[in-house]
């Protein structure tokens, strides 16, 4: 039961050395029979080595995300016409290829801002 009152069925489980539990429904309105049938494709999915928890936010996601760094970098290089195309060129080709984006694009997720100007000389010049 949670503080405001709502009551919910959690699963509550390991993944990554890390605990994590997930809300599986509303408790009148979801059978335990249904919560028990979730549960168990919760749990083939662990055994499989899928984070249930990724797997039902790529779901909500629609598969790709909306903005990727490659995009968000192409937008705000276009985004700055009193550059030169040469300098643009670079500079893209400077951020597409550094670490920053293949950390972005490896770890499936936003880095902190901290992270990117500490890995990218560029970024501590803005």
């Amino acid at each position: 039961m949670n503080p405001s009152g709502s009551k919910l069925w959690y699963l509550k489980f390991r993944f990554g050395n890390k605990e994590n539990r997930m809300a599986l429904g509303p408790y009148p309105l979801i059978s335990l029979a249904l919560v028990r049938e979730k549960q168990a494709d919760r749990r083939r999915l662990i055994l499989e080595g899928i984070n249930p928890a990724e797997k039902r936010r790529e779901e909500k996601r629609g598969g790709e995300p909306l903005y990727t760094f490659e995009s968000v970098a192409r937008e705000w290089v276009s985004s700055n016409v009193s550059w030169s195309a040469e300098h643009s060129t670079a500079l893209f080709s400077e951020l597409t290829g550094s670490n920053i984006a293949l950390n972005a694009v490896q770890s499936g997720s936003r880095a902190s801002g901290a992270s990117c100007a500490a890995d990218n000389p560029l970024l501590l010049q803005l």
